[in-house]
């Protein structure tokens, strides 16, 4: 009977203490949104988090986000910055230290103080402010002495107003910047109509950056997406077709550089926002830095180097993948008994009827389908990589299983560059949304400075599910007339993720070591 007792007063106490919190978070949005008025905008009950904040200096081309959960503020908010005139390092540099400074402000209001903070970094780093308009000082000055005339006039028609020289400047610039905010931005669908009709522009390099009711912020390729469907026919958001309200996109990024922004006012896509740059100018610029990239890298970690082909310049997914070599991947077992019976038959086939035409070729055991090439260099960023995945796991379940499982098919035989030869599988848009999933959630933490030197690496925006069956010593294509390419080899769902190493047996075969599984059953 007395533990009974205690363990409802210690209910008591936590449900008291909770409550306390959340009218502590109430109070305080209210007093933020008096504060700040039309420069902060206040999202509430997203995903797991109690509210998210977005908060727009005047005179800094800067967004300031904070996530609050719960437990706010006894625990930090979660900071994220967009600010398209910072350098990277730069951003990661003030995003280090607000969360270190909120550290500092636990079990007490904090977000005013974290913008004050923010604003005191960039005065003493003399960040520039933002230039409302380039001419209206120069013509301040040169109409100096027309707004001294003007003010001296009025005076003499209304010996009740007094205007000075500072009061009409003032008046000016508050006026110019007004116009200036209500000058016209391009819209969301001005963009969307933009990717859609200018055959110039590879929808495949855009990104698009929204607000889910349940989840918060994602982030998903511009091909996943369907604008066009009426969205009164979309009825589960698990469905296979995705489809968004306008107003809830945020950004659109062009290989991973973000091109409009509606917080920031960014658009680099038409321009309309006095920057002088356009997407065409975007795509240089992006062309130009891949000139100096290697062209016979190959969108698999298991393709021969160097194949004897032209290989047009690469699309990578981040722009971490063609900077570093992969040396880790995130797999999907294939465990199916009757998938892997029809490869194992498939491929001795081919091994019998053409003994001298292949190199090597994989084994049943160690059958994947690769989803992620990583870079991954130190044992603590390994347990880093662990711990991320782990954090996942309830979502990454959630996905594969809801409405129903994903079943990957396998039924058509294909190759890279006439070297490798793969069994593919059919495309499936909720397997790629899964791959974009965990590359979103990997870029979030290294943004909130959680996990370090972990990068994606060799990963392309055109993403090929496969297995691959053999290695060939010359071009398959000389037998491939031959063979049939149609082969159902069967199917097979997503019972779990293994992190694997790339290494290189004795035999200088392929040998991949799984240091981590994630299980999804």
């Amino acid at each position: 009977m007395d533990t009974f007792e205690v363990r409802t007063d210690d209910l008591m106490t936590t449900t008291n203490e909770t409550k306390s919190m959340s009218d502590g978070q109430d109070e305080e949005i209210t007093s933020l949104r008096d504060h700040f008025k039309d420069k902060i905008r206040i999202l509430s009950s997203i995903g797991q988090f109690s509210y998210i904040l977005k908060i727009r200096p005047d005179q800094y081309d800067i967004s300031l986000t904070l996530q609050l959960d719960k437990d706010y503020p006894s625990k930090p908010p979660e900071i994220i910055i967009t600010a398209p005139r910072l350098a990277p390092d730069q951003i990661i540099v003030i995003q280090q230290l607000l969360q270190s400074y909120c550290e500092t402000l636990l079990n007490k209001p904090m977000i005013l103080s974290i913008y004050s903070r923010l604003l005191q970094w960039f005065d003493e780093n003399n960040i520039q402010t933002v230039t409302i308009h380039s001419n209206t000082t120069t013509n301040n000055n040169n109409n100096q002495a027309n707004s001294t005339s003007s003010s001296t006039q009025r005076s003499r028609k209304n010996s009740k107003t007094n205007f000075s020289l500072e009061t009409v400047n003032n008046y000016s610039n508050e006026q110019e910047t007004e116009y200036l905010k209500r000058s016209s931005m391009k819209t969301a669908e001005d963009v969307i109509s933009r990717v859609e009709w200018d055959g110039l522009l590879d929808k495949r390099l855009f990104r698009v950056g929204y607000v889910d009711r349940f989840l918060g912020m994602q982030e998903k390729s511009f091909d996943d997406f369907d604008f066009k469907v009426d969205l009164s026919t979309v009825s589960d958001r698990h469905s296979s077709i995705l489809a968004i309200p306008k107003h809830r996109i945020q950004y659109f990024k062009y290989n991973n550089e973000i091109i409009w922004d509606k917080e920031t006012r960014t658009d680099l896509m038409f321009g309309s926002t006095g920057n002088k740059q356009t997407i065409y100018d975007v795509i240089e610029r992006h062309k130009n830095s891949m000139e100096s990239t290697d062209p016979s890298r190959t969108p698999d970690t298991d393709i021969v180097e160097k194949p004897n082909v032209t290989i047009p310049p690469p699309h990578y997914l981040t722009i971490t993948d063609g900077a570093y070599k992969p040396n880790y991947f995130l797999s999907i077992p294939m465990t199916d008994p009757i998938l892997i019976s029809n490869y194992s038959n498939y491929q001795e086939h081919l091994l019998s009827s053409y003994p001298s035409m292949f190199s090597s070729h994989t084994s049943t055991s160690n059958l994947h389908l690769t989803l992620l090439t990583l870079h991954i260099e130190t044992t603590s960023q390994i347990e880093q990589c662990i711990k991320l995945f782990n954090s996942l796991r309830d979502e990454i379940r959630y996905h594969c299983s809801y409405p129903d499982l994903i079943n990957l098919e396998f039924n058509d035989v294909n190759t890279f560059h006439d070297k490798v030869l793969y069994v593919k599988c059919k495309k499936n848009l909720r397997l790629e949304n899964l791959r974009t999933l965990i590359v979103q959630r990997l870029t979030e933490e290294q943004q909130k400075q959680t996990v370090h030197g972990i990068f994606c690496a060799g990963n392309y925006y055109e993403f090929v599910a496969h297995i691959t069956l053999l290695k060939c010593k010359r071009k398959y294509s000389s037998i491939q007339q031959d063979e049939t390419k149609e082969f159902n080899f069967g199917k097979q769902t997503i019972d779990c993720l293994r992190l694997c190493s790339i290494g290189k047996n004795e035999n200088d075969d392929q040998k991949n070591n799984c240091v981590f599984q994630l299980d999804l059953s």
